[in-house]
């Protein structure tokens, strides 16, 4: 009787491991698949984060403002046709005229902020963009500082051009998710669009995991050791 008890536990053991590495391996193919999606991504395409002075309402509502002036400028005078890379040299050429330009607008508004432009490689955590996911990881990004920078920040993506700007419209016109649909392999493009609603709880914390892993370890020369597809 007692070893047929032993028996059974053993059998349990048994089965709640390969459980265990069934959810494991499962897991770690999901990290696989977004940290390809977060890698392609990031080779196609630029930010744009307008950092507001501070947060109260008024620096707020004069960072969307500020926010309408850029996509303007670049709207009227950078070539999106000519590819990633040579967008940003652009943008880097005329960087002052850029803040000029800014500079010149608030002070029309009675505002004499400074303001900061800067073109950098930087780390972010998971965002959903108009119901498409953009993974944790390093991106390229054009920065605008608004007077001390210490206020919350909108961004958008403005290579290839898909900022919107009517808060009004929850979801990507038809052209951008072409546009993006072309930057993808087919499941890199189902997995954005499915993990775009982040509203049930096994997706919220399957990327607040990839998140935890891609900025907090990443630079760890362990972490790179055993995930080194992470």
């Amino acid at each position: 009787m007692i070893q047929k008890i032993r028996v059974s536990k053993a059998y349990i053991l048994a089965a709640v491991l390969s459980l265990l590495s069934f959810i494991l391996i499962y897991e770690f193919l999901n990290f696989k698949q977004i940290d390809a999606l977060q890698k392609d991504l990031s080779a196609s395409v630029v930010r744009l984060h307008v950092i507001a002075n501070s947060n109260s309402k008024e620096d707020q509502e004069l960072k969307l403002f500020v926010r309408d002036k850029v996509i303007e400028f670049l709207s009227n005078n950078i070539d999106f046709s000519k590819g990633k890379y040579q967008v940003l040299k652009d943008i880097a050429r005329r960087r002052y005229q850029i803040e000029s330009h800014i500079k010149q607008a608030l002070l029309e508004k009675g505002k004499n902020y400074k303001v900061r432009i800067s073109i950098q490689r930087d780390l972010f955590p998971n965002r959903v963009y108009n119901n498409f996911l953009f993974p944790s990881g390093i991106y390229d990004c054009v920065k605008v500082f608004i007077g001390d920078g210490k206020g919350k920040n909108w961004w958008c993506v403005i290579f290839p051009p898909l900022c919107i700007v009517d808060e009004t419209k929850l979801e990507l016109p038809a052209e951008a998710r072409e546009e993006l649909k072309s930057l993808l392999s087919k499941k890199e493009y189902l997995i954005a669009t499915s993990y775009g609603s982040m509203d049930n709880m096994p997706v919220k914390l399957r990327l607040k995991i990839y998140e935890i892993l891609k900025t907090k370890f990443y630079k760890e020369a362990w972490f790179k050791r055993i995930f080194r597809s992470i």
